[in-house]
Order: C-alpha cells, then structure tokens, then sequence
C-alpha cells in the first residue's frame, strides 16, 4: 500500500540576528516594559515556545497603513464606542427607563426584601 505521498523540502534560511540588550543589575523594569527593548522593539512568545518579534519601525508602518483606518464590517453600532456618544439619550431609551423605574415596580405591591427593627 504504497500512497503517492510525496515529501518536498523547503528551502532553509538564516536565523535572523538578534539585537542583545545588556541591562545592569540595579536596572528595574517596569511590569509593562518586560517585553519591550529599550530601542522599541517589542517580543513574545506563545505557549508553544514560538517567540514573536516586533520591529519599531514594522510597528510603525502598520500604524500609518490604511488598513488600521478602516472599521471592521458588520461592526455593531455602540454609542461613545464604535460610534460618537451623543448628548441627548434616544427616545426609546427613556420611555422604557422610565416605564421600568425601582418606583413603580414598589407602588405596585412588591415588598422589600429584608425588614428590619431599629
């Protein structure tokens, strides 16, 4: 039973060089600079032991790409979130936050949950 598997070789590459930053001993990082260098670039790695390295100027580049200034589709629309907050709340909203006020719900029979003696 011999399958037609055929196994091809990709061709091997240099590892790149990595940039060593030699820190003293009285160096203290801050929590939020642990995977950053002090050049900028930033690092990480995944649980499976894969490290990620981010350039600065890659970094940089990415920010200024029009792909980071376009909204994602079908994106929900969140007021102050995804789209301008606006100063007069919808109608909607306050008839029916008006309509399901703590007041009314008391006015209509129900007791509090504890009662106590002072």
């Amino acid at each position: 039973m011999s399958g037609g598997s055929s196994c091809s070789q990709t061709p091997s590459r240099a590892i790149p060089a990595t940039r060593r930053v030699v820190l003293g001993d009285g160096v203290q990082l801050p929590p939020g600079d642990y995977s950053t260098t002090p050049g900028g670039t930033l690092f990480s790695t995944t649980p499976g032991g894969t490290r990620i390295i981010y350039d600065r100027k890659f970094l940089m580049e990415c920010r200024n790409s029009p792909v980071t200034k376009t909204p994602p589709r079908d994106l929900p629309t969140i007021p102050g979130v995804t789209s301008p907050s606006s100063d007069e709340p919808p109608m909607e909203a306050s008839q029916s936050h008006l309509r399901n006020s703590p007041e009314d719900k008391r006015a209509g029979g129900e007791e509090s949950q504890f009662e106590m003696d002072i």
